[in-house]
């Protein structure tokens, strides 16, 4: 059996018997494979099968898990596997404008995704309206220093979506937290323990991009 014939049977395996494990790789119904090494990206909690994947096929395979290549210590082979450092800066909401909440507390199982809310309440005398791709999208940080640790690690689409607001009113965007960890030395997700999320807006009604204060997300195993 070839390394792609090999490859592609585990893959529909692991689809199968470990559903989201697995999020990006070429498609195994194609009678012949991409030229190795194979690319394949698997979700931050899925450490364990990268590392059968990595015993079984060696250099055949260019393993990515969250943000970060696998086995550790491997150079990073483009953008989409470079963990991200650090943000534009931008200044934060002023709560006397628009004042940000979460709909409820923020808990998320370690390597794993939190699809929750994010309420903005407009405290100004115009209407507010946030830009999106349908959600907002957080990063976690580090609540002591401020410093990004992780996020989400996958693709999306990209439709703008309004979210409004009239003055004196709330709305909720739907807010995206992902726990791919950006940093080696926590692992490949963000560990269990109390972080902090924060989102960066996107204005269409005149205002300037802001960022939300640093809101707390507790991550547990």
């Amino acid at each position: 059996m070839n390394a792609w014939a090999e490859l592609k049977t585990v893959l529909v395996r692991l689809r199968a018997e470990q559903p989201g494990a697995v999020t990006g790789y070429p498609d195994p119904s194609a009678e012949t494979g991409p030229p190795p090494p194979v690319a394949i990206v698997l979700a931050p909690w899925a450490a364990a099968t990268a590392r059968d994947l990595y015993e079984q096929f060696g250099d055949q395979v260019r393993l990515t898990v969250g943000a970060l290549p696998y086995p550790p210590g491997r150079a990073p082979a483009g953008p989409r596997e470079r963990p991200a450092g650090s943000r534009r800066p931008l200044e934060l909401l002023d709560p006397a404008e628009v004042e940000a909440g979460l709909d409820g507390p923020a808990v998320v199982r370690s390597g794993h995704v939190l699809r929750h809310g994010l309420l903005l309440r407009n405290r100004t005398g115009a209407e507010l309206a946030v830009a999106t791709n349908g959600q907002v999208t957080a990063f976690v940080v580090d609540p002591a220093s401020g410093e990004m640790v992780g996020g989400y690690a996958g693709w999306q689409t990209l439709p703008l979506i309004t979210f409004r607001a009239a003055p004196g009113e709330a709305v909720r965007v739907p807010l995206l937290v992902g726990t791919a960890s950006f940093r080696p030395a926590l692992g490949y997700a963000v560990p269990a323990g109390e972080w902090g999320i924060q989102a960066d807006l996107r204005f269409s009604s005149g205002q300037p991009d802001r960022r939300t204060p640093v809101l707390p997300l507790t991550v547990v195993p």
